[in-house]
């Protein structure tokens, strides 16, 4: 299924999303310049528990900035924000972090490759990542990628597995396709013609990208993609010591990840504190923009229950990145990948 919008900028929060989503955490910008990862940063305490938001201040960390301004968490959990340089998930295996928000594919292939990763909460309901063409393309389906160049950040992370999700839906192979490596460029590759068709985020990349007055269309990578987006990751070490802690953590997030859908004009305003260029009322407008798309996928109906996680779904994951040889060498099932946390 394909949807009509327009595109604008993108100053990457990675992760998902972009870092390999970096995922959130998917994962990009709003759009708007943000401080320093270093002065952004809510300041980490020397103990408790602080929750790792990857890589720079941006309203799609609104729901964890919302449940800290609300005295949702208890008194010693913080929030940290990632150097542009640190991995993913260094800082919560170093043991400086306790908690990080990230792609649950991206943290089973960590888990795959012995880092005792484990998937504690929920974020992300659908999955953000999708392909994105100019609106004027006669690209109008999966199967229309044939003989097409398609742009990807790298070939790694959230981007990536969402490219081999619609390769493998369309029925190519990687050889029907010509896959360029732009960086965290697809606006300007887009525009610029270099490519046909470029891999982002829904919630970040065609919604910025719109904003500066680029006409695209999304297309899902699949009607139901076998991949679990921005979730929350602990340590399955952490996790035997501290479960009562993290309960009580992922619950509280759970209720900012609410208060955020309900609330986006309330997001713009938790945000103001991290992203001080949101001052700008142009700024704030589009970066509301981004926190509704968002809320899309944190809840995507009604009765979806926010910050929940579905164990079937890990099955699912493990079973497309095994069979597409992203794994490593260390067994995992859904159980071993998945302990949800969170309290009715």
């Amino acid at each position: 299924m394909t949807t009509t919008r327009t595109v604008s900028r993108r100053t990457l929060l990675a992760g998902g999303l972009a870092t390999g989503a970096l995922g959130l955490l998917a994962a990009c910008s709003s759009g708007t310049a943000a401080r320093s990862a270093a002065s952004a940063s809510a300041s980490a305490s020397s103990s408790g528990l602080v929750i790792g938001l990857t890589y720079t201040p941006n309203i799609q960390f609104a729901p964890f900035y919302m449940a800290l301004a609300d005295g949702r968490y208890a008194s010693d959990v913080s929030l940290r924000h990632h150097g542009a340089q640190e991995g993913q998930f260094d800082a919560l295996l170093a043991g400086t972090e306790q908690l990080v928000v990230a792609g649950a594919d991206e943290a089973a292939v960590a888990a795959s490759n012995g880092s005792g990763l484990v998937v504690v909460g929920g974020c992300y309901q659908a999955y953000p990542g999708c392909v994105i063409v100019p609106e004027t393309s006669g690209i109008t389906s999966l199967a229309d990628l044939k003989g097409r160049t398609i742009g990807t950040p790298g070939r790694t992370g959230e981007t990536w597995y969402t490219l081999k999700v619609a390769l493998r839906t369309a029925g190519l192979s990687e050889d029907d396709v010509t896959i360029q490596e732009i960086g965290y460029t697809q606006q300007a590759a887009l525009v610029g013609g270099k490519v046909d068709a470029i891999v982002g985020y829904s919630n970040n990349d065609a919604v910025q990208i719109a904003q500066n007055g680029i006409p695209v269309r999304t297309i899902a990578a699949a009607d139901e993609v076998p991949l679990v987006g921005v979730s929350l990751v602990t340590t399955s070490a952490y996790l035997a010591d501290h479960r009562d802690e993290l309960s009580d953590a992922v619950t509280a997030s759970a209720a900012g990840m609410a208060q955020f859908v309900d609330d986006p004009d309330g997001a713009v305003t938790a945000t103001k504190k991290y992203v001080t260029d949101l001052a700008d009322s142009t700024q704030a407008a589009n970066a509301r923009e981004v926190a509704v798309a968002t809320g899309r996928l944190i809840r995507p109906e009604s009765s979806t229950v926010v910050g929940s996680l579905d164990p079937s779904a890990f099955t699912s994951m493990l079973s497309f990145l095994g069979g597409q040889e992203l794994l490593g060498g260390t067994a995992l099932t859904a159980d071993d990948l998945c302990d949800p946390l969170l309290s009715a």
